[in-house]
């Protein structure tokens, strides 16, 4: 990529790719009330995106990963959606592919079981690998995220953009940010409301 500028990439041009890669939260499934905006503010207040935890899966290996989204705004509505509707709720971060890319964010590499043994992959790289495969006539498959990941902890810029569900919600980050004793590391340059941008959102 030496030579080539940002603004030369194709993502610049197309409509099915984006200059942004977008952080979804949700909320805690245990009973202490933390909802997907209470996670939303919280990562404004730390600045930064804590890496999940590996698990079998979704995060391969033992290194933790921030997780992100290259998918224009206008086919989130198609995360709302059976079987993918319980992993996502309509509430996250924007940030641009250049930041993301300077730091550490990457694409994944989508590869079967056999096919990460074979190509001998370090285990503290397999934070990048996400399962692509076929068994029988059902398909492991999340290419439809078109996920990029960072290893370990996620730093955002100072002014992210930020979505949320409902104009509702953009009232109450406001006035959360607004609190006199409110202590953000990042403060959004932009709320979009995802109710509007993708009509026919579920839910």
């Amino acid at each position: 990529m030496a030579g080539i500028e940002w603004d030369e990439l194709p993502f610049r041009v197309r409509p099915d790719l984006t200059p942004y890669l977008i952080h979804l939260t949700r909320g805690t499934e245990n009973e202490d009330g933390f909802t997907a905006l209470d996670n939303l503010l919280s990562i404004l207040e730390d600045g930064e995106i804590t890496g999940s935890e590996p698990s079998k899966a979704y995060i391969k290996g033992k290194r933790r990963a921030a997780c992100f989204m290259d998918i224009p705004f206008g086919a989130l509505k198609y995360l709302w959606v059976e079987p993918e509707k319980a992993k996502y709720e309509p509430y996250g971060i924007v940030v641009a592919k250049p930041w993301a890319y300077d730091h550490g964010a990457r694409p994944v590499l989508y590869l079967s079981d056999d096919e990460l043994a074979q190509l001998c992959i370090p285990k503290d790289e397999w934070w990048r690998v996400v399962r692509l495969e076929k068994e029988g006539d059902y398909w492991t498959s999340w290419l439809h995220e078109r996920e990029w990941r960072c290893p370990d902890d996620f730093k955002l810029p100072s002014n992210p953009a930020v979505l949320v569900k409902t104009a509702k919600d953009i009232t109450k980050l406001q006035d959360a940010l607004a609190k006199p004793d409110a202590s953000f590391k990042c403060r959004p340059r932009t709320i979009l409301p995802l109710h509007v941008i993708c009509q026919g959102l579920a839910g």
